[in-house]
């Protein structure tokens, strides 16, 4: 068995010159929930057991009127996907597509997308919490870029 992570710990290998807005979360299901921002972007570091993995966690809603024009076309859905899958496949962890009411579904009824990285007990450490927040924002910004790179083309 690992050893125990406490939210104290967390905080300590977090990279001040990297993360800010480092708050706790109120949460009766979970052990801690660290909400922090990373290049401007919320992620959250969950802990639901004691004995649990470590989950990073980064959503990103489709939230504004052209994105989901943009999503709704099958044409520009079908890039989108395309334009996005590679980063979505090379980022450590996994992805899922959640509608309104935060329930995994198909692309094609997606209202957000949640990205989420876990480091189990026995492999954490500072190196591993700061690259999974890392790799989590890099994987969030490209798909923000791609959706306005979308979003403008079209216009054009």
């Amino acid at each position: 068995m690992g050893e125990h992570i406490s939210s104290e710990q967390v905080e300590v290998w977090l990279d001040e010159n990297v993360v800010q807005d480092v708050q706790h979360v109120s949460d009766d299901e979970t052990e801690f929930n660290v909400q922090l921002r990373l290049a401007q972007l919320p992620l959250h570091i969950i802990k639901e057991e004691t004995w649990g993995p470590l989950r990073l966690v980064s959503k990103n809603a489709f939230d504004t009127e052209r994105t989901m024009l943009l999503k709704e076309d099958d044409r520009d859905r079908q890039e989108l996907l395309t334009r996005i899958g590679p980063v979505l496949a090379a980022t450590p962890g996994f992805y899922t597509f959640l509608d309104e009411e935060s329930v995994s579904c198909d692309f094609a009824d997606a209202h957000s997308i949640q990205l989420e990285h876990r480091i189990y007990p026995d492999g954490a450490s500072q190196q591993a919490v700061m690259e999974g927040l890392m790799s989590l924002a890099t994987a969030m910004r490209y798909l923000q870029n791609t959706v306005a790179a979308m979003l403008q083309d079209r216009q054009e």
